[in-house]
């Protein structure tokens, strides 16, 4: 009941667009998706200037010249997916079409070139997974787009058939993902506009009708960002949707002047704040639900969002770490997109974001305290609550992570490869409470930094609420209630901060129900762990030190540390962590009060 009036709430609080009206008498020409005026010049000015930004140019010059000596992409599945082809084509088309634009250098365009005929080549584009569809034609929209003034009309022929048949057609109107809030609605749509506004005016009554049934679809996706900013799929997935929500509120803006107001839905802004606080001092991430663990990631589409709002502090961490860094992760398929938004900022005053803690409601509710933005050895702190029905979710609610002195000791183990999982029978995407998904161990409670109540799963249908937020100069944190995820307890009331000596403090509050309770508290970590006795575990890393202890109970707790080895054929390895953690017993309708401290060692 508690998810669905947050997600009532949240929906209520977006004011949906009221059928917006195009205006399409006044088509500006090729190149018309994004590009603006000015904006190449741009670019090149500050590739010259601007250290942090040279660099990724440099990157994108670099695998733009590899993609020279590569053959052609081919229609090779992997699994269900066409996926990782998509995105080759993508990047290839992307990279391509920008060092064209950029040098003037023809060897770029024609590369890109044949990626996109070969594309146009390929059967279909694998409707039955439409994200294949849309990386797709976001590819050939954007190559052809930006290349159009260079390819011949026979090249432009078979690219505008290929968007239209294979990808503008294969678009049914009752596909489950128009009604999705997640990254399949913000993908699937901004490809379809992309490509409907890139050959309109072969197919003009079609386009319309596609880009108005997108335009009523895609606020679905961007309710998901209300009220304060946190993207619920997490940190990996809030790159992957809101990158082509960008692109499909750019697109709309460079062809008919106005976005229709698509940034302004609560939140969707915010959440570029959202993201700085997801990654630590370390440059590690809060990689709850299916995200990978992005250490040294740029995020290149937070320059979008500065330019948004005229906060520079939003790129400040990512600058640096392309200052700092030998090796820089995240410059991916749609960079050179970034590039241009890079290019319209005023980065003169770019300075560290300012406060040290963030929090966040609705379906996915959060608080993240970050010691330092400048301080790499800096602690951090951050805890979650939500639901496992969320898109991608795992049973993770009122999981935590914790760093302190450049070490992460409590962690979360992240996500395990689809394929890995699908190709040996695991129904994945099913959320029934029995369902494969929660026998992966990665996925289910077991492995996460939260309490299991007599080794059941968590209840698939339960919220954890933030209902309380502390932030004073002793206490960072929050209080969740988690007691609609268990089913032998009546109330369960997890409060988590951190003090200014960077201890952290974990409360359990616990009421059976008329059954004996064995209570688990567990915490993943990379560590090297020792009990000392039943009450305490030091745990050890790069010559630091952080003691582990029950406060409370005083009796009738014991500690333990369990292998993370896997336990069926499917799971895959989580080398270098085990679980640590304490047990103890609740009897039948009675309270139990569990506090744990993490407390360095200075």
């Amino acid at each position: 009941m508690k998810r669905v009036l947050l997600l009532l709430v949240v929906l209520t609080s977006f004011t949906a667009i009221a059928h917006p009206t195009p205006d399409y008498t006044k088509l500006p020409s090729h190149p018309r998706l994004i590009l603006k005026n000015g904006d190449i010049d741009a670019v090149r000015q500050r590739v010259i200037y601007d250290a942090p930004l040279r660099r990724i140019h440099h990157i994108i010059k670099g695998r733009a010249d590899k993609h020279l000596d590569l053959s052609v992409s081919e229609r090779k599945k992997i699994g269900k997916r066409l996926l990782s082809v998509s995105r080759n084509v993508l990047e290839r088309v992307t990279y391509g079409s920008y060092m064209y634009l950029l040098s003037g250098d023809v060897k770029y365009a024609q590369r890109a070139e044949k990626e996109m005929l070969a594309a146009a080549s390929f059967t279909d584009w694998n409707p039955s997974h439409f994200l294949d569809v849309a990386e797709m034609m976001t590819a050939l929209a954007l190559g052809y787009d930006w290349l159009y003034n260079w390819l011949s009309p026979e090249s432009r022929k078979i690219i505008e058939d290929a968007l239209i048949e294979k990808g503008l057609r294969a678009a049914k109107p009752k596909m489950w993902w128009y009604r999705a809030d997640n990254n399949w609605n913000q993908v699937c749509n901004g490809g379809i506009i992309m490509a409907a506004l890139a050959v309109y005016e072969r197919i003009p009554e079609e386009a319309q009708k596609l880009i108005a049934r997108s335009l009523e679809s895609n606020p679905k996706a961007q309710s998901s960002y209300g009220p304060d900013g946190v993207y619920p799929e997490g940190y990996g997935y809030w790159d992957y949707g809101t990158s082509f929500e960008v692109l499909l509120i750019e697109s709309l803006r460079s062809v008919f002047g106005t976005s229709f107001d698509i940034e302004k839905a609560p939140g969707f802004l915010a959440s570029a704040k959202f993201m700085n606080f997801m990654q630590s001092p370390m440059g590690e991430s809060f990689n709850f639900s299916d995200s990978g663990n992005s250490r040294g990631a740029i995020n290149p589409f937070l320059y979008w969002f500065a330019c948004e709002t005229g906060d520079m502090s939003l790129v400040w961490q990512d600058r640096q770490r392309l200052l700092e860094n030998k090796r820089v992760r995240g410059c991916g398929r749609l960079t050179p997109i970034a590039m241009l938004f890079a290019a319209r900022c005023n980065l003169k005053k770019c300075e560290p974001i300012e406060g040290n803690f963030w929090y966040g409601q609705g379906v996915q509710p959060l608080f993240i305290y970050r010691g330092s933005f400048e301080d790499k050895n800096g602690s951090y702190l951050a805890a979650k609550g939500g639901t496992p029905m969320n898109n991608h979710a795992h049973m993770d609610s009122g999981s935590f992570v914790y760093e302190w002195g450049g070490v992460r000791w409590a962690s979360d183990l992240g996500s395990q490869n689809y394929h890995s999982l699908e190709s040996k029978g695991i129904n994945l995407w099913s959320k029934k409470q029995n369902s494969d998904r929660w026998r992966v161990f990665r996925l289910g409670n077991h492995s996460h930094n939260n309490i299991t109540i007599n080794e059941q799963l968590h209840n698939v249908k339960g919220m954890a609420t933030m209902d309380k937020v502390y932030n004073s100069k002793v206490r960072h944190g929050a209080k969740f209630d988690l007691s609609s995820l268990y089913n032998d307890v009546s109330k369960a009331y997890r409060t988590i901060y951190i003090n200014g000596k960077d201890k952290v403090t974990c409360i359990d509050e616990l009421e059976s129900q008329n059954i004996k309770c064995k209570v688990r508290w567990n915490m993943v970590t990379r560590a090297k762990a020792e009990i000392i006795n039943n009450r305490t575990i030091t745990l050890k890393s790069k010559g630091k030190e952080v003691i582990l202890r029950v406060v409370s109970p005083s009796k009738g707790v014991k500690a333990y540390i369990m292998s993370n080895a896997p336990k069926r054929s499917y799971d895959c390895e989580n080398r270098g962590t085990c679980r640590v953690g304490f047990s103890t017993t609740i009897a039948p309708s009675s309270k139990c009060k569990l506090k744990v401290e993490l407390v360095p060692q200075r």
